[in-house]
This record gives structure tokens, C-alpha cells and sequence, in this order.
């Protein structure tokens, strides 16, 4: 099987994949307690006239396979139904926050992504010196602390106490810009941008560099101990060539592997900093949407996010093909 046979199996999967995760997305949310025909029917403050007409107007009075078609159908027509709540199509909704989910998403995977791998690969060559003992002793108490409470203990130290003490420059603790920048030009409006994406980005990117350090110096020891690393140091080989040309190349396989697996962790880590920071972003929409039943809106950003997640999947798995051509020949 060459590479296009490679590609186009995997975009098969991706795409039976998002099928699955829509159908179980329609039928979850249908089903449980607080499903939007539930609180239309307990909510005092509407009368029945008005309770059948949103019933009907949504579709929620037909049975739960034709709703199923009617969501399918709207779906694929870029309908992702009606927020209850903000009285505006969901499309729009997200379409205002996304944008600084991915800048707070993709600027921390990028840094995650290129600093992890190679501070993993630097401790694990050093692997029983002290600052392989120090990495291992900060990744296990960093780890053991929750993400909320490092973003509540940020706000803290870098915002509240530094403006309060005047120990000098401070970050704000909340939004993603300020109150009338858009009229401040462009690059003013940037630094401002950068301003409040600092503190969030950071609380985020420190979790994720240390999670792919301890994921690339983990598959790194393996590989060292591998015959063929022994081999190639019995032919002379310096310590550089051994590392980056035979061992590197091997540990990071199961690392692209893991890029795609790591974005749903990530935009989970998303949803508790935003919420934390109150940035506005779909991550904070959507804990906002859970808490207040806005059942089109909180659907409509499962279906982002599982698309998003297995769009990285699949990146990983098709640059996987290129840097391993053996998985071609399966």
C-alpha cells in the first residue's frame, strides 16, 4: 500500500470517526437529565402556547429518529441549531469565540510541541545527573496540582499581589484585551492581545511542556538501551551522530502519534484555564453552556471540538506515514 492508499484508509476512518462522535453527541444530550424538552416543560415562566411553539419551531415535539435526520440534515448545511440562551445561531456564537481558543490553543501547542520534545530528549541523554533528578521531582509536584488552582495561585502572585505591593509590572486577570482597543491601531491592540494571553498561555504551556518531556524522555531512555544504539557507538560514532541521527529519530515516532492524542487533553486544559481567567474563548462558552442547559450550543461545540481532535489525529498519522515509511507497506 503506498502513501495515497495510506492517507485516503485514514481519512475513511476520520471520517466514520466524526459520525460516530456526532450520532453520540445528538443521542447523549437527548436522553439525559436536562435535555432541552425537560426544562421547557418545568420552566414556570413559559406558558404551553409559547412551550409548543419553541418545541415545535426546534423540532423537539417529532420523534427522536426524525430529529436525528433534521439534525443530520442541518449539520451538513452548516446549521448547528439556535442558543437558547444568547438568542443567536450557535455558528455565531462559536464563531466569536473560537478564534481566541485557537490563538490560546495553538500558540501553546506550538511551544509545548517544540520545547517538550527537545527538553526530553536533553534529559534523557543526561538521564541520573541532577537535572534529570530535577525534572523528574518538578514534572511529579507540578503534576500533582491542579490546573484551576495554578491558574487561581497566577492571578494571585502576577496580577493581584504585584499591583497591590507596586512590585512593578503586573498581568491582567481576566478578558482577552481591553475595553475600547480595537481603537488603538494595530499594533497597540496586539500588545494588548499578547498582555492578556500571558498569563493564561503560560499556566497551559508549562502543563504541556512538561507532559511531552516526560512522553520523549521516557521513549528516549528505551530507545538507548536498544542493541542497535550499542552497535552504532562499537563503530565510533560520537555521541551527537548516536543521539540525533539513530535514537532520536526512533523516540520520536510514538511522540508524532501522541500530537494528535494530546489536543483533546489540551482543549480540556482549555476549558478550566479560560473558565479560571475569564477568557473568552469556547472553552469557557462551553463550561457556561453546561451550567445553564443551552443544549444547541453545548452540542454545537462538542461537534468542534471532536472534529478538531480528529483532524489532529489525522495530521499525526499522515506526517507519521512520511517520517515512517514501514507503516506504508502494512
Amino acid at each position: 500500500m503506498g502513501l495515497r492508499g495510506y492517507i485516503a484508509k485514514k481519512l475513511f476512518f476520520a471520517a466514520v470517526a466524526f459520525f460516530v462522535a456526532i450520532t453520540i453527541v445528538f443521542f447523549l444530550y437527548h436522553v439525559i437529565p436536562g435535555n432541552p424538552a425537560n426544562i421547557f416543560a418545568t420552566d414556570r415562566t413559559v406558558n404551553p402556547d409559547q412551550r409548543d411553539a419553541l418545541l415545535e419551531r426546534w423540532g423537539l415535539n417529532e420523534p427522536l429518529w426524525k430529529q436525528y435526520g433534521i439534525f443530520l440534515r442541518n449539520l451538513f448545511q452548516g446549521d448547528l441549531g439556535f442558543s437558547y440562551l444568547q438568542k443567536m445561531p450557535v455558528t455565531d456564537v462559536i464563531g466569536e469565540s473560537l478564534p481566541w481558543t485557537l490563538l490560546l490553543l495553538g500558540t501553546s501547542f506550538v511551544l509545548n510541541a517544540v520545547i517538550g520534545i527537545f527538553l526530553g530528549a536533553f534529559v534523557a541523554w543526561r538521564r541520573g545527573s541532577k537535572l534529570d533528578t530535577g525534572f523528574v521531582l518538578t514534572y511529579n509536584f507540578y503534576n500533582a496540582i491542579p490546573l484551576f488552582f495554578v491558574g487561581m495561585l497566577f492571578i494571585a502572585l502576577f496580577s493581584f499581589y504585584v499591583r497591590k505591593w507596586g512590585w512593578g509590572f503586573y498581568f491582567p486577570a481576566y478578558g482577552a484585551q481591553t475595553a475600547g482597543s480595537s481603537e488603538w491601531g494595530f499594533f497597540p491592540r496586539l500588545v494588548d492581545i499578547l498582555w492578556h494571553l500571558a498569563l493564561p498561555l503560560t499556566v497551559l504551556t508549562i502543563a504541556g511542556i512538561l507532559g511531552w518531556s516526560w512522553f520523549m524522555r521516557g521513549n528516549l531512555i528505551n530507545i538507548l538501551t536498544e542493541d542497535y544504539i550499542k552497535t552504532a557507538r562499537a563503530k565510533g560514532l560520537n555521541e551527537n551522530q548516536v543521539l540525533y541521527k539513530h535514537a532520536f529519530r526512533n523516540a520520536i515516532l510514538p511522540v508524532v502519534t501522541n500530537i494528535g492524542m494530546s489536543i483533546g487533553g489540551l482543549i480540556g486544559g482549555a476549558v478550566l484555564i479560560e473558565t479560571v481567567f475569564s477568557y473568552p474563548g469556547t472553552g469557557r462558552m462551553l463550561y457556561e453552556a453546561l451550567i445553564r442547559h443551552d443544549y444547541p450550543l453545548v452540542q454545537g461545540a462538542f461537534i468542534i471540538i471532536s472534529g478538531l481532535t480528529l483532524l489532529g489525529l489525522l495530521i499525526a498519522e499522515i506526517i507519521y506515514g512520511f517520517i515512517d515509511p514501514r507503516i506504508r507497506t502494512e
